[in-house]
């Protein structure tokens, strides 16, 4: 375990990578990466007294993530690859169907140390919102809100001090290629 002091500072890299797709696409250009990790609490009680609670991750939540994206990156997490339109055209509404993917991220401490995400199965929860100001200083970032989801072992967040992770090919494939499978220990 890793016993000192690790303070996220910096989001400086994260990949998406679409379901039934072999390998991902990376971005350095994040503003902002907001997680939420939801839990679920038991109590007991006895008499209407309260005498005992367990709380546990139930392997759902939340990300908002401000950042500038490629669009065909953007249009594809909204499901804007409607049929029946001319080349060079995208549609948005009923027939759009959000994607499913993963979201891995590379973080930096203060110090510079890496600390490496991924949320396997993840959708946008919420429709397009994109805001253009006329005369602006500086370009609007895009805000998107993502659903974290269990993956197939319970899990919605995997995370792994760089430096303590030992497996190379776990450490090279994180960002684009990451499974869940990728991490899991091999049976005994």
């Amino acid at each position: 375990m890793y016993n000192k002091v690790l303070s996220e500072y910096e989001v400086n890299k994260i990949g998406i990578i679409f379901n039934g797709e072999a390998s991902g696409v990376t971005n350095e250009c994040v503003g902002t990466a907001e997680e939420s990790m939801n839990v679920k609490t038991v109590v007991k009680k006895c008499k209407g007294v309260e005498t005992k609670s367990r709380t546990k991750g139930d392997g759902t939540g939340e990300i908002k993530l401000s950042l500038h994206i490629a669009y065909d990156v953007y249009s594809e997490m909204f499901g804007m690859g409607v049929g029946g339109l001319i080349d060079g055209v995208a549609a948005y509404g009923e027939n759009s169907s959000h994607k499913a993917f993963c979201l891995t991220e590379r973080i930096l401490d203060e110090d510079s140390i890496v600390k490496l995400k991924a949320y396997p199965n993840c959708q946008v929860k919420e429709g397009m919102s994109r805001k253009v100001e006329n005369g602006a200083d500086e370009v609007a970032e895009i805000e998107l809100t993502i659903a974290v989801m269990p993956d197939d072992y319970g899990n919605g967040m995997y995370e792994s001090v760089e430096s303590q992770l030992t497996d190379a090919d776990a450490k090279e494939k994180w960002l684009t290629e990451f499974t869940p499978d990728l991490v899991r220990a091999p049976e005994a």
